[in-house]
């Protein structure tokens, strides 16, 4: 692992765990049959399946703290623990859902609700972002 990974593995951890500490700001709220949270609720142990997923923002990465997510209503915690400005896009079968601009340091809390079998999109919108990398994918599995 190089300096540069280590530091960006160092940064993206220590964000993330920021997250799980502190409350997020809500995030914009349209979208076809997607919704913003604006509850505060603490985040939950995220396991391999979670409702509730921690996503650190860097240059040029999306780190999600699950790999895959339930179907039903799932909240994304978006940390912004880069050094420029990002934001989280997300897209599934019922449209496209993304937060504010996120300045360094900042926080959205979004949530969205899946299907069974879908694959959710997620990238950063910023001009040149996703070309460079801030692109991922999480599958949907079944059960509410």
């Amino acid at each position: 692992m190089t300096a540069a990974s280590r530091w960006r593995a160092l940064a993206v951890g220590a964000v993330l765990a920021l997250s799980l500490a502190t409350g997020a700001c809500a995030s914009d709220d349209t979208g076809m049959g997607m919704e913003a949270a604006a509850d505060h609720a603490p985040a939950d142990r995220a396991p391999a399946t979670a409702r509730s997923v921690r996503v650190g923002l860097t240059e040029w990465t999306i780190v999600t703290s699950a790999a895959k997510v339930p179907a039903g209503r799932v909240t994304f915690q978006v940390t912004n623990a880069g050094g420029t400005e990002h934001d989280l896009v997300v897209r599934g079968r019922r449209g496209t859902r993304h937060t504010a601009t996120l300045e360094p340091g900042e926080q959205a809390r979004l949530t969205v609700r899946t299907e069974a079998g879908e694959t959710l999109t997620l990238w950063c919108s910023e001009p040149g972002h996703k070309a460079q990398g801030m692109r991922t994918k999480l599958p949907v599995t079944g059960g509410r």
